[in-house]
């Protein structure tokens, strides 16, 4: 299996793989249209991932070509935040609706009511609340795990539970890494979501933003203001590091 170590250093895959990640965005253009493809994800017959493009998503996929390629791979590609927004534009692409992982996991679970759920990230006490609010959707919740196993815990634990919904919740890029490897060893139809931090706002550890705060896109400020040390990287630096990618997808051949 992969080691995450390296997964997140070797090589840098350019502007090519960038490219590659940007086509494979499902743009969504209303409700409507998302609602048609959350009926049709849970009739999928095979294992089927998703996952979410921001910008921080973009900045690590810049830095690592194995990383670039969980997310060129994943079924569904969703672009999540302004920062991608703002670059699909100044790349003529059309952006279409916002898809964060924290408000479409939550709608996707419900329309898995009464079925099979898994759970795999945070840590206790938040993954067990997590795991009873994914009860509340209606979720019959078969398996939870945090998210500080090896990645043989999580295939061994899907394998027992037959899950039809696994919502990783690891942060990047180990669920995006972890979610490849089930996918690959399994046969069960199951939808495995990578959802970044969406345990820990399903389980009420941090607040969501108001949404007028939403609505001016300026979410990321409230997430900064509640954890500025481990986001201050991400948003700040990261964003000047998004902009220099940015002005090399623009001038690339």
């Amino acid at each position: 299996m992969m080691q995450l170590e390296s997964a997140v250093t070797e090589g840098r895959p350019g502007t090519a793989l960038a490219n590659k990640i940007l086509d494979k965005i499902t743009v969504i253009a209303d409700e409507a249209d998302e609602a048609a493809l959350i009926a049709r994800i849970t009739r999928t017959g095979s294992p089927l991932v998703i996952s979410f493009v921001n910008q921080n998503v973009m900045n690590l996929a810049w830095r690592s070509p194995d990383y670039a390629a969980c997310l060129i791979d994943s079924d569904i590609l969703f672009r999540d935040g302004i920062g991608i927004e703002l670059c699909l534009g100044a790349l003529g692409r059309h952006a279409g609706r916002n898809m964060n992982g924290t408000d479409f996991t939550p709608r996707l679970a419900a329309a898995f009511s009464g079925r099979r759920a898994a759970i795999f990230g945070t840590e206790e006490p938040w993954i067990s609340r997590a795991a009873e609010a994914l009860a509340g959707l209606g979720c019959q919740v078969v398996a939870k795990m945090d998210g500080f196993k090896p990645e043989a815990d999580y295939v061994g634990e899907t394998i027992r539970a037959v899950p039809d919904l696994i919502i990783l919740a690891m942060g990047n890029p180990k669920q995006e890494l972890v979610a490849r490897i089930i996918a690959s060893s399994v046969r069960s139809p199951v939808v495995i979501v990578n959802g970044g931090a969406v345990a820990d706002f399903l389980a009420g550890r941090f607040e969501r933003a108001p949404l007028w705060v939403r609505r001016a896109r300026l979410e990321w400020v409230f997430r900064l203001l509640q954890e500025p040390r481990r986001l201050w990287r991400r948003y700040l630096l990261g964003g000047v590091s998004f902009a220099w990618h940015l002005m090399r997808l623009r001038i690339a051949p």
